[in-house]
């Protein structure tokens, strides 16, 4: 059936049945229905459409390493584009954070100067760059959200700066460690706020409700680090349990954080904890499930590799994305693959390699891929 019946013989459901069909459509089909006519035009394009068409998708992953790839854990396809100009070398993408569809892009690599800081949004194909203050420096640490109490759209960028890789670079003394890019305004203000801490080089952080999260340590203490955009200050969330030789951070259910720790000597043990809700008086983690079989396959299986990235699904599952090298074959150089994992109490439940990297001419990521919910939310900025 063509475009114009179809868009006819949907015109005589009731207004709020197509918008409930809409809202199950994929965001890449609605960029691809806008045209049919002004009404659906309207409403896919109005604010409390693509919010509402937010809040219900799924995550997905991305990955930016020659292409862009993403997987949809649920379908288990994986699609693959051309990377964006801009993020060729040597501007390629280093780190990301996500919040409602938009991806905060830190790009660039450490024998440079700067770092360059882009929004970008896969699905609408929009990028726009980020003028800095001073400069962005490989020691940076990000966060995008936005105060709970005002417009969602009124997003807002977070910059820090522990001055870890100080030694690699020549910075300005006098640059400001923490300020705020308001994109209303597309401005930066600085901060009155020292830098006391590090945060963990595994964590490039989670957005939940707004506000973002890291593990950090401060006095040979881990703890959650949080930033509160509504009042743009810091606060110290709860301790983390004992530590191990990873932590990885990622949100939970919308209002919490998951921690999803893997031991050094026992790679193949898994112990992944849980918040109460963040917006609770007091929070703290609780230990939800724990993975240990010798016969599930080490999410990290050396330094060398990329970090995993993941999320925990229903039924205690953690739905994870990495790099393993795959020995046992004929290559001189075992090949690097990409492995998309859902792993629970009962053992590796599904194992899919979506690609496969031979020989010397690989080079990854510090993180193998992210999580994101794909949107239609224009850039802010």
């Amino acid at each position: 059936m063509d475009s114009s019946k179809r868009s006819w013989s949907l015109s005589t459901l009731p207004p709020e049945l197509i918008e409930e069909i809409l809202y199950r459509a994929p965001p890449e089909s609605l960029i691809r229905a806008k045209p049919t006519c002004k009404e659906w035009y309207s409403l896919i394009t109005s604010k409390r459409f693509i919010y509402n068409h937010l809040d219900r998708s799924r995550k997905r992953f991305v990955r930016t390493v020659g292409t862009v790839q993403i997987l949809d854990p649920v379908t288990r396809t994986r699609s693959e584009t051309p990377l964006p100009k801009e993020f060729q070398r040597p501007y390629g993408v280093r780190t990301m954070v996500h919040c409602d569809g938009l991806l905060l892009c830190m790009c660039g690599y450490f024998n440079y100067r700067n770092t360059n800081l882009a929004l970008w949004n896969p699905v609408l194909k929009k990028i726009t760059w980020m003028k800095p203050s001073t400069c962005f420096t490989t020691s940076d640490y990000y966060g995008i959200g936005y105060e709970i109490k005002k417009s969602r759209y009124e997003y807002k960028i977070l910059r820090f700066t522990d001055h870890r890789y100080d030694h690699n670079v020549t910075y300005d003394e006098d640059g400001p460690e923490v300020e705020v890019y308001e994109c209303k305004t597309n401005s930066w203000r600085t901060l009155d706020t020292e830098v006391d801490w590090q945060v963990d080089l595994s964590c490039k952080g989670a957005a939940v409700m707004g506000n973002m999260y890291w593990v950090a340590s401060k006095d040979d203490e881990q703890y959650i680090l949080g930033f509160d955009f509504s009042v743009e200050r810091f606060k110290d969330v709860c301790f983390c349990p004992p530590p191990a030789f990873n932590n990885y951070l990622a949100c939970f259910d919308g209002d919490r954080l998951s921690l999803l720790q893997k031991d050094e000597e026992e790679p193949w043990h898994i112990v992944v904890w849980l918040t109460n809700k963040l917006a609770d008086v007091d929070v703290l983690f609780t230990k939800y499930f724990i993975v240990s079989r010798s016969d599930v396959p080490a999410l990290l299986d050396h330094t060398d590799m990329a970090n995993p990235v993941y999320f925990i699904g229903k039924h205690k599952r953690i739905i994870a994305w990495c790099e393993r090298e795959v020995f046992g074959g004929d290559d001189e150089i075992p090949p690097t693959c990409i492995i998309f994992n859902e792993v629970d109490e009962g053992g590796v439940r599904t194992q899919l390699e979506t690609e496969r990297h031979c020989g010397y001419g690989y080079f990854g990521t510090f993180f193998c891929g992210y999580v994101y919910v794909p949107s239609l939310l224009p850039l802010p900025v």
